[in-house]
């Protein structure tokens, strides 16, 4: 019987590690091997892992960059949740697929002038998010439909952002006909900004957001008004693939480290329809 250790970095910000750790939880007692919880500082990780010695594989959210310098170099195997890092086994959403799904979505539905609000500055973007606008601006510019620089909203992590980046839109002579939001409170802000100012979605502008599978609630885009077409990406695949793959390598049946990066899916609701001719 195998013995996995999920070490979860304290004050990680991972919508996706609660639905994760319970499908790894379940990979790991359908097989009746076991599972223990661990938590770390950042750059801790191996004073936390030599503490959990009789781990034989380590499932790790939330590692910086001396604790994935740790992971390259520790002899038990490994897999990083949500991170495609270097050198390491990880498991991770494929954030480039993610943001050409949803250009392709509305690009298929013959809209021409999308736009795309996100977190960060125009200067500083970080891995996660700079790889779904990569994938959905390059996706547009490929079709023949480049995002004008007017057409791209940053902003932080918050509703506020949200709103600012409606606002924004509304203010132009002429709405984009589509808008790819890729952060779920900027996403719901803007969404409501719009319909409170009298823009009909779908019929004005298409508008697709991010969601994100919970474990005991509803999820948010699917109670607003139409419902939400979002992208997302199988948050339960992390946890089940993560501890499928150490049980296998505890076991002697996997050699090479798992590097897997889970495609974008689409969503679809009713805030989204055929650009009218």
């Amino acid at each position: 019987m195998a013995r996995l250790g999920v070490f979860y970095r304290g004050g990680f910000d991972a919508g996706a590690y609660a639905v994760a750790l319970y499908h790894a939880q379940l990979t790991a007692a359908r097989g009746g091997h076991g599972l223990c919880l661990y938590t770390f500082p950042a750059g801790a990780l191996a004073a936390a892992a030599a503490r959990a010695a009789d781990e034989d594989g380590l499932l790790v959210f939330g590692p910086d960059a001396a604790d994935l310098d740790f992971l390259r170099a520790h002899a038990r195997p490994s897999v990083v949740c949500e991170q495609a890092a270097d050198g390491c086994g990880y498991v991770a959403p494929d954030n480039f697929d993610i943001g050409r799904t949803a250009a392709e979505h509305l690009l298929d539905l013959g809209h021409q002038r999308l736009a795309a609000a996100l977190p960060g500055s125009p200067a500083q973007l970080d891995a996660y998010h700079g790889a779904r606008f990569a994938g959905f601006r390059d996706t547009a510019a490929a079709a023949g439909r480049p995002l004008a620089a007017a057409d791209v909203h940053f902003g932080p992590k918050l509703a506020d952002s949200g709103r600012a980046a409606a606002r924004a839109m509304l203010a132009q002579r002429t709405l984009p006909d589509a808008v790819y939001v890729q952060n779920l409170p900027m996403a719901l802000a803007a969404y409501r900004t719009l319909l409170e100012a009298g823009v009909s979605i779908p019929d004005d502008v298409s508008f697709v957001g991010t969601t994100f599978t919970q474990l005991n609630a509803p999820i948010p885009t699917e109670h607003v008004s139409p419902p939400m077409t979002c992208v997302t990406f199988a948050k339960e695949e992390m946890g089940r693939l993560g501890a499928e793959h150490l049980i296998a390598a505890a076991e002697g049946r996997a050699d090479a480290p798992l590097q897997e990066l889970l495609p974008g899916v689409l969503a679809p609701g009713a805030s989204t329809a055929p650009a009218r001719r």
